[in-house]
């Protein structure tokens, strides 16, 4: 059986994906009118459709994180959710490829301010193909024991903790750095 078809990895992208997007979604309704502005700066669509699609996407990824912890949905919902992040990839290219990268992704709220790059789009990329392969490889995954449950949803938490670690810090990071030199 290949790696990604063990319990424990299919948990730990399972519980990963759920948290990532419950995560990125709770933010988003408490700051709706935040998230409206960052929905109008992208300019992808008409102004009219900004509001309803800014109140509806944050909703739209708690309802696939949640189906992505019922077996019976699962591999619909990582199917689900690699479209989102193909869409939000999409989103971060044109704007990127416009200039427009000054603006922030949308991503985490919070004070957390993420500036669009190529590292977004390959980051949105990378996890889009996680949920792919994660919803090609559930349908003949082996169901889980309580062992592959807690030692996924563990190792999934404290991913998570990580990566949003090393976002801070380089937030931290990039906030020291000088923007010019001092004339002595």
């Amino acid at each position: 059986m290949p790696l990604l078809g063990e319990p424990v990895v299919t948990v730990f992208l399972r519980s990963f994906l759920i948290l990532l997007f419950v995560a990125a979604a709770l933010p988003k309704l408490r700051h709706g009118d935040e998230f409206f502005g960052v929905m109008r700066n992208f300019r992808l669509m008409p102004e009219a459709m900004a509001r309803p699609f800014a109140a509806a996407l944050p909703l739209v990824e708690l309802a696939l994180a949640a189906g992505l912890a019922v077996p019976a949905t699962a591999a619909a919902s990582a199917a689900g959710l690699g479209g989102l992040l193909v869409v939000f990839g999409l989103a971060i290219a044109i704007n990127v490829v416009r200039g427009r990268t000054a603006i922030d992704c949308g991503c985490f709220r919070n004070g957390m301010k993420q500036p669009l790059s190529w590292l977004l789009v390959g980051r949105n990329a990378g996890l889009a193909l996680v949920a792919f392969g994660l919803a090609w490889i559930l349908p003949a995954a082996p169901a889980a024991g309580p062992f592959d449950l807690a030692v996924g949803f563990a190792a999934a938490g404290l991913a998570l903790l990580l990566g949003y670690g090393a976002s801070l810090l380089n937030g931290l990071q990039a906030g020291a750095r000088p923007s010019s030199i001092p004339k002595g």
